[in-house]
């Protein structure tokens, strides 16, 4: 929980440990970036979308952490009695679905490509995705092959490996993210 000045008005003991895992400074109760830009974001909604939306957008980013796990970082402004100003920060660990087209938009690929590439990802078969995409096999195959140049590897199961083993790693020092 932050307060309208950002200060950490509470947390649990799980969510001190994701903010020392992704802190980008010496002071570990300073908030990191990542959670500064997704109350920004909740803060200009609030400010720009009362009207249109009555506040329903739910911010959020994804961040690597030092140990190389993924987190889900959202932000919703808290309502009721001794809740003025303060604002929820919730810390998970994010999903495979959640992070592939993050970690797919890293190789280049075209919006069609990374929609084949994220079925494949959930192991979906061609027939299926060319059903899905209402495109033909031959064409899913195209863009595999595209994919697989991209990626650097020659089969779905070198994909996976490309985009989620090697993404879970922990992190080391010296190693791009």
């Amino acid at each position: 929980m932050l307060a309208d000045d950002l200060s950490i008005a509470a947390t649990t003991p799980a969510g001190e440990r994701w903010i020392a895992e992704i802190s980008d400074r010496a002071d570990l109760l300073a908030l990191p970036e990542a959670v500064q830009s997704v109350v920004a974001r909740l803060r200009a909604l609030d400010r720009n979308s009362r009207d249109d939306l009555g506040g329903c957008l739910v911010p959020q980013t994804r961040v690597r952490t030092v140990s190389g796990r993924w987190l889900l970082i959202h932000a919703s402004r808290l309502s009721g009695p001794g809740a003025c100003g303060q604002t929820a920060v919730m810390l998970e660990p994010a999903r495979a679905s959640e992070i592939a087209p993050l970690l797919l938009s890293a190789y280049g690929l075209t919006r069609r490509e990374a929609e084949v590439a994220q079925l494949i990802l959930r192991g979906v078969a061609t027939d299926r995705i060319a059903t899905t995409l209402s495109i033909s096999p031959l064409t899913v195959q195209q863009h595999l092959k595209a994919v697989f140049d991209k990626t650097g590897v020659g089969s779905r199961r070198e994909l996976v490996a490309r985009v989620f083993a090697e993404q879970y790693q922990p992190m080391r020092p010296g190693r791009a993210t």
